[in-house]
């Protein structure tokens, strides 16, 4: 009876220490904080642009911003109007109807899809469209000109002091660029200067002679120009002096593209070289060395449109010790 009884015992430890283990207490998942409106500008009757501060992340990193719009009055739930993946830009927000009222918030979405609490809304009021301009439209357009043209607002021109061809600011620390401006019966203007193959950004802002704020904006325009043929890269770099402390490169000219050759630029390790770039007619550059390293050089040629050329090939050197 004595070994009978052991032995129920030992069964009965084996199955109380073979159990399944206590399940583990699960670590808690923390979603995205709250982002911080930092303010609207270029408020028009359809669009107005957005920023905002980024939110802290919580276990997972935050993978986009979704921006809302809540029509104030309106039984349908709030429309995603916007993302994005960066913060403290602004975001332009389109499909907006002209002198209503909108509360406008942005909320955190992490990679698991998890969603922070919305930021504290911003109250914005659309204007009305008849003192709205029309957005700027491209016509004309070539490698480095257009002629942007725009629908006058809808009131008394004794009312107008002007427009102003804006190319607003991409961040709430960047200033406001007035790319040209013009009386109030013109509503047009040819700009000069682009660079080929390149994509601008304008708003039209009408100034008033009443004292109604210069905040009338109109939607935005892009005006896209032609890309036009690059210089060819430079050729035949070598480095024809080194000494412990200078090094001096030259090249074979570049054959000038659709514009002529404006000047070169030089790269040292990947950074352009901090001294003044040799002008087209001049092939030939010298910077300061340190004894006994080694380094990567190339070339490119840049003309008078701003279109840059492939690098020339890479030069690797090293400079003799002291």
């Amino acid at each position: 009876m004595r070994h009978r009884h052991l032995l129920s015992v030992a069964l009965a430890f084996v199955l109380v220490t073979s159990g399944p283990a206590p399940a583990q207490a699960s670590v808690p998942v923390t979603p995205p904080g709250a982002p911080q409106a930092a303010g609207t500008q270029f408020l028009s009757a359809t669009t107005v642009d957005l920023a905002w501060m980024p939110a802290a992340a919580g276990t997972n990193p935050i993978a986009v911003y979704e921006l809302y719009a809540r029509r104030l009055g309106w039984i349908y739930p709030d429309q995603l109007v916007a993302t994005t993946t960066s913060a403290w830009v602004f975001v332009s927000i389109g499909g907006l109807r002209p002198a209503t009222t909108y509360e406008l918030y942005v909320r955190a979405r992490d990679t698991s899809g998890l969603r922070g609490p919305a930021s504290a809304p911003v109250t914005i009021t659309t204007l009305p469209s008849e003192i709205v301009p029309g957005p700027p439209v491209a016509t004309d357009v070539t490698a480095t000109t257009a002629t942007v043209s725009w629908r006058p607002t809808a009131v008394a021109i004794e009312r107008i002091a002007g427009y102003d061809l804006i190319v607003p600011p991409a961040t709430p620390t960047q200033p406001i660029q007035i790319r040209a401006s013009t009386g109030p019966s013109t509503t047009s203007v040819q700009l000069t200067g682009l660079r080929p193959g390149a994509s601008y950004t304008f708003i039209v802002v009408v100034r008033y002679t009443d004292g109604t704020p210069r905040s009338a904006p109109s939607a935005r325009g892009t005006v896209t120009t032609v890309p036009s043929v690059p210089p060819s890269p430079p050729s035949d770099l070598t480095v024809t002096t080194l000494t412990p402390t200078s090094a001096t490169l030259s090249w074979t000219a570049s054959t000038p593209g659709d514009f002529p050759i404006s000047r070169y630029f030089t790269y040292v390790n990947g950074s352009a070289l901090g001294v003044p770039n040799p002008a087209a007619d001049v092939r030939t550059v010298t910077f300061a060395v340190s004894p006994g390293n080694t380094y990567e050089v190339y070339v490119r040629a840049v003309d008078q449109a701003g279109s840059y050329s492939t690098p020339s090939e890479t030069v690797t050197f090293t400079t003799p010790s002291q």
